[in-house]
């Protein structure tokens, strides 16, 4: 019995951990600018700080595809079946630079979390955020 009790266990174990593939998953240590969708001309957005995104397909010409998932909560959204071809519409997100970080403070309100994050980030230089800092400072 014990013996038995034993096995199953280990099979259970074995396969719980080995035949069901674990999804890459990568957290977002800092916010991201988004673009896209159908007004991409004033379209200044982020997708926060922990964000998880799933791994789904890299491509040839340098960007990587990832989901993300979205609770809805409060509208009932009416889903159709898709009609076109290439249905897809994926944003693109990408980090800030010095330009798109002075639109993000002063178009939303960002923690001080995030926006210690985004300068430790090391897509800005240390003069831009000297830069940054001093403009904000006055």
């Amino acid at each position: 019995m014990i013996v038995a009790l034993l096995f199953l266990t280990g099979y259970l174990m074995f396969h719980c951990t080995h035949g069901v593939a674990m999804p890459l998953v990568h957290k977002l240590k800092f916010p991201l600018m988004l673009s896209g969708g159908e007004d991409q001309a004033d379209m200044h957005y982020i997708l926060p700080k922990g964000t998880s995104l799933y791994y789904a397909q890299a491509f040839p010409e340098g960007f990587v595809r990832y989901k993300i998932y979205v609770n809805v909560e409060g509208v009932n959204l009416e889903s159709t079946e898709a009609t076109e071809k290439f249905w897809l519409a994926p944003l693109t997100a990408y980090p800030a630079d010095a330009a798109q970080l002075k639109i993000l403070l002063k178009n939303h309100l960002i923690t001080k979390n995030d926006l210690a994050a985004i300068l430790n980030s090391g897509v800005l230089s240390k003069n831009e955020i000297r830069s940054l800092l001093e403009e904000y400072s006055k």
